[in-house]
């Protein structure tokens, strides 16, 4: 079962290593953070980057949560477990299932999800992790090349961002990803058609 230990934001690796350094798999199967797929546009080009997707959580794999708790005492003070009324907050079977599907049978990266639109630039279907969650869409950013969805996550509904890439359009044509200027519209000298400079 699926266990969630909160720590400060950006803190997500360090917590992973000092677990992993003071209770050395003791208590506890695996220890993970969910991570996102996404890009940036620089200087015209996409550059892939990874972060986590619930910034804040690191999720633990167990059989013995009492014991699990007990030893995580021994980690320094970066964490504490979600608790409700002194009980482990679990994530339950059907999220469990859910993250399992987003991350692509179990692993710890959400990828970027090939998306196709039409002309009215919406998504119409889609293809890896974001596959059967288009219904669950309630933000899209194609200049940024992600989409917000919202899933069930510890008892509410949680917005998690995920990244696309535009495969194509619906009509058949690929989205231009820049445009230029053509090149009649500017002459040897410098000058455009008009004479300006």
């Amino acid at each position: 079962m699926w266990y969630v230990v909160r720590t400060i934001t950006g803190q997500e690796d360090k917590l992973l290593t000092s677990i992993s350094r003071v209770l050395n798999g003791a208590d506890y199967e695996r220890c993970f953070v969910i991570r996102r797929e996404g890009v940036w546009r620089i200087e015209g080009t996409y550059r892939t980057y990874v972060r986590p997707a619930f910034p804040s959580y690191v999720f633990v794999e167990t059989a013995t949560p009492e014991e699990f708790f007990l030893s995580l005492k021994r980690v320094p003070r970066l964490s504490r477990l979600l608790r409700n009324d002194c009980e482990f907050w679990t994530v339950s079977a059907e999220e469990q299932a859910l993250l399992e599907r987003m991350t692509a049978g179990g692993g710890d990266l959400i990828r970027r999800s090939p998306v196709w639109l039409d002309a009215g630039d919406n998504i119409v279907r889609a293809g890896g992790a974001l596959a059967e969650f288009t219904d669950r869409i309630v933000r899209k950013r194609l200049r940024k090349r992600c989409v917000v969805v919202e899933i069930p996550f510890l008892g509410g509904m949680r917005r998690v961002e995920m990244g696309i890439r535009i495969a194509g359009r619906e009509s058949g044509e690929i989205k231009e990803e820049g445009r230029q200027e053509p090149a009649e519209h500017f002459c040897e000298t410098g000058t455009d058609k008009r004479g300006r400079k």
